[in-house]
C-alpha cells in the first residue's frame, strides 16, 4: 500500500491488524444493489473467505455490507476501510456491523483521526486504500457514475487485477462490470477463477478437490445443470462426468436434484 499514489501519511487500525498481511480481495459494488448483485456478493465473499482470503470493502450499504457480513465469521475474515474516523461510523445503521467485524476477529482501518466526521468528498480517496491493500478487486455492480468505478480505476492505476461478474445488458447496475470486461477485466463465474489468477488454489483450507475432477466441479454452479450440459462445458465424456459427480456428491461438494441435475452444495 505504501507504493500507491497519495499513500496515507497515517493509518489508524482497530482489531486484528495481522489481516493487513493476508492475501486479500476487495469486493465492491452498488449501494442500491439488485437481488442478483446481493446474491453473488454473498456467494463470492463467503467462498473466498472460506478459502482463507480476507475480504476488503468500505462498510457502505449494499454490496459492501453484504461482503462484510458473509465473510466476517469465516477463516479469511474481513477488513472495513472507512471514509471517516472510528467515532463517526457511516452510515450509522452499520455501527452494529462495525462492532461485529471487530468482535469476530476482523479489522477496521481509516486514514482519518477518530473524531473526523464522515464527508462524502472523502469516500473517493478512501477507495484507493481499498484497492491498495488488496491483491485485486471484484466489481459486482456499478452504475454509469459510481464510487465502485472509481475503485476499479484506482486498481488499474495500481496495476491490480479487476474481476467482474457478467450482467444482463439491460441491467442498470451491470453497466460498470460489463464495461470493464470490454476493457480487459477478467470475467469470473466462481471464486476459483480468482484464486487461479494468483495460483492460490493449493492454499484452500475448506475445499480440496482432486485435479481429476476439478474441471468438472468448476462447471457446476447454483444454477441446476444436467449431466449432458456439464459434459459439454467441461469437454469430458459422460462416463468421466458420472464418475466425478459420484465422488463430488460423496464429499458433499455438490447436490443432486430430481431430473439428474446438479448444483453446488453451499450449506
Amino acid at each position: 500500500m505504501l507504493e500507491i499514489k497519495q499513500a496515507p501519511k497515517k493509518l489508524y487500525v482497530e482489531g486484528n491488524a495481522s489481516l493487513l498481511n493476508k492475501n486479500s480481495i476487495a469486493i465492491i459494488g452498488a449501494r442500491r444493489c439488485s437481488k442478483y448483485g446481493a446474491k453473488y456478493t454473498a456467494k463470492f465473499a463467503k467462498e473466498l473467505a472460506r478459502a482463507d482470503i480476507c475480504i476488503v470493502s468500505g462498510l457502505a450499504n449494499g454490496v459492501d455490507s453484504i461482503a462484510h457480513t458473509y465473510s466476517k465469521s469465516e477463516i479469511g475474515k474481513t477488513i472495513a476501510v472507512l471514509g471517516s474516523g472510528f467515532n463517526y461510523i457511516y452510515p450509522k445503521e452499520n455501527f452494529i456491523l462495525y462492532k461485529e467485524i471487530l468482535e469476530e476477529g476482523g479489522c477496521v482501518i481509516s486514514e482519518y483521526e477518530p473524531n473526523q466526521k464522515a464527508d462524502l468528498s472523502k469516500f473517493p480517496m478512501r477507495n484507493r486504500i481499498i484497492s491498495g491493500i488488496s491483491l485485486g478487486v471484484l466489481l459486482i455492480e456499478a452504475r454509469y457514475r459510481s464510487g465502485s468505478n472509481v475503485t476499479a480505476r484506482y486498481a488499474i492505476e495500481q496495476r491490480k487485477k479487476v474481476f467482474c461478474i457478467p450482467h444482463n445488458l439491460e441491467s442498470i447496475t451491470g453497466y460498470g462490470p460489463n464495461e470493464y470486461i470490454k476493457q480487459g477485466a477478467k470475467l469470473v463465474t466462481n471464486y476459483m477463477d480468482i484464486l487461479e489468477e494468483y495460483e492460490l488454489l493449493d492454499k484452500e483450507k475448506e475445499i480440496k478437490i482432486d485435479d481429476k475432477y476439478l474441471s468438472i466441479y468448476k462447471c457446476i454452479s447454483e444454477i441446476p445443470r444436467s449431466i449432458n450440459e456439464i459434459s459439454r462445458l467441461s469437454n469430458k465424456t459422460i462416463s468421466e462426468v458420472n464418475e466425478a459427480l459420484v465422488i463430488l456428491e460423496m464429499e458433499e461438494l455438490i447436490r443432486s436434484l430430481p431430473g439428474n441435475e446438479y448444483i453446488l452444495n453451499l450449506d
